[in-house]
């Protein structure tokens, strides 16, 4: 991924399922050496406050091996009518089974999120300080897995409400698997609400 040893050391948060850890900025670019890549359309929400796009993309290679997967991931605000352009608040990503994974994030692109939150079924990044308002984009933020395989599933975006976008993200095995991403945005902004309280 191009991690220098003493940025990674700084930067990288182990997330235990059921922990939140806080996020730190990471001075490198972004994904590099992608083997996969998608940009989603805007896409709007079923109440009209908000047109999210997400941008993933995947690598190869990280702390739990030379093929587990890494899943990079950027929120841009967008806002063509007749969506208000509410703030974007967090966002979602489904993860198989329970397993520990590692969260960087690194300084391309604006917003910088201050939490990354591990439910066991899903990593959720808060933007509660710096919220992504109409036309800015977030920085990167990459979840190291033990995973070996993608597919185009989707992401949940979050202003308070929630919205599915195409994204890549982890393979689950079994279909009977899939949670629906507004449960997982309601349950990471619980673990949130719980982790400040």
């Amino acid at each position: 991924m191009g991690f220098g040893a003493a940025a990674a050391v700084s930067a990288q948060v182990l997330l235990n399922p059921g922990s939140a850890g806080t996020m730190t900025a990471n001075l490198v670019a972004g994904p590099a050496g992608t083997i996969a890549a998608w940009s989603s359309a805007g896409t709007a929400d079923d109440l009209g406050n908000f047109t999210a796009q997400v941008d993933s993309a995947v690598t190869a290679g990280n702390t739990y091996g030379g093929n587990a997967l890494t899943f990079w991931y950027r929120l841009t605000n967008v806002s063509p009518a007749p969506t208000a352009g509410a703030p974007l608040v967090s966002l979602g990503v489904p993860m198989p089974g329970s397993s520990p994974v590692v969260v960087d994030q690194v300084s391309a692109g604006g917003n910088l999120s201050n939490l990354g939150v591990n439910t066991g079924s899903a990593v959720a990044f808060f933007w509660s300080v710096n919220q992504i308002t109409l036309g800015q984009a977030s920085s990167w933020q990459a979840i190291e897995t033990p995973f070996t395989a993608y597919y185009k599933g989707f992401v949940g975006a979050i202003d308070g409400t929630s919205e599915d976008v195409v994204a890549l993200v982890p393979l689950i095995p079994e279909p009977s698997t899939y949670v629906g991403l507004f449960a997982l945005g309601l349950a990471g902004f619980a673990a949130y609400r719980r982790f400040r309280a």
